[in-house]
């Protein structure tokens, strides 16, 4: 399911004629970005796992900007974290964030005893010129500056070129000095030589061990949700299996209608949306001969897997 698909189908639901003005290709892809997103949550599509160093003492740790919510959990429906200490594994559990802070256990051991997910500390915005000149190709163009360092940039962030004025989003990295972007409402919509960018950062999060580790070197392997790599251009793809497409179509549309003061209609797409949801997420559990719900009447976490 192509960016040229969804938007085309996009446009077909909502039934307005291919040169009308009430779409654009901005709000269009934003809208199927966070269609994306919210599929990924409910669906669990796609997973990653990140495996993060203990550092002596220390008790946060980022984790990767990818990072939705949390994944695995155990036989009790709490998530749980795989802790190494070099000679056997130890499966950490989630606390919610009022118990650790109220616990107030600070003195280092060996083992953490669980884990909770934090808000990262921010990130300064990043700004500075180009040292290239990149048109536009299929709605995404490089941003190339030779001096800078982008490690902390990640697809989804947002980034503005300040001298032909127009605005977008980070859809890949491609080195620590070039990023793959697309860019709307501008003059050119594409990078020249010599252009002034910034480029600020969407949220991150953080895991917190409790107590923090008094040994360096064990590994944590964090298994989480993953975002979905934003799709802004006719011939990207989300990676998504076919069935997902109507689902990512209605929630668009859904935005749009409320977006039209419209709430009635978007209200019945958005059933349309929730009902594809259930039936993937129903079928996927099939395919993947996983369990059904567990209920659990602890207090509940909310979307990053953090119950503060």
């Amino acid at each position: 399911m192509d960016g040229y698909t969804l938007l085309r189908e996009l446009r077909v639901l909502l039934g307005e004629p291919s040169n009308g003005s009430f779409l654009d290709d901005r709000t269009s892809y934003d809208c199927l970005y966070e269609a994306a997103k919210e599929l990924c949550q409910r669906t669990r599509a796609l997973t990653s796992a990140q495996t993060i160093t203990t550092v002596a003492e220390q008790t946060t740790y980022n984790l990767n900007p990818d990072f939705l919510s949390l994944y695995l959990s155990d036989n009790e429906n709490d998530y749980v974290i795989k802790y190494n200490d070099g000679s056997s594994n130890t499966f950490l559990r989630h606390r919610d964030y009022d118990g650790i802070i109220l616990g107030d256990n600070t003195t280092s051991q060996t083992v953490p005893d669980s884990f909770t997910i934090i808000d990262a500390s921010g990130i300064s915005q990043l700004s500075g010129s180009t040292t290239n000149t990149s048109g536009s190709s299929n709605g995404e163009t490089t941003l190339t500056d030779s001096s800078a360092n982008f490690i902390n940039v990640a697809a989804g962030d947002y980034v503005h070129n300040l001298t032909d004025g127009s605005h977008g989003v980070v859809v890949s990295k491609t080195s620590s000095t070039a990023l793959v972007c697309a860019l709307f409402d501008g003059a050119n919509n594409y990078w020249v030589y010599g252009n002034s960018y910034i480029i600020t950062f969407n949220g991150r999060f953080a895991l917190l061990l409790d107590p923090p580790p008094s040994t360096a070197s064990h590994t944590i392997t964090v298994n989480y949700i993953q975002m979905p790599t934003p799709v802004y251009s006719p011939y990207k793809s989300y990676r998504f299996a076919p069935d997902y497409k109507e689902a990512l179509i209605y929630y668009a549309a859904f935005k749009y209608k409320y977006r039209d003061r419209e709430p009635d209609f978007g209200d019945r797409l958005w059933k349309h949306f929730d009902a594809r949801v259930r039936s993937i997420t129903r079928d996927t559990r099939q395919a993947k001969v996983q369990g059904g719900y567990r209920v659990n009447l602890i207090k509940p976490a909310n979307r990053s897997g953090t119950r503060r």
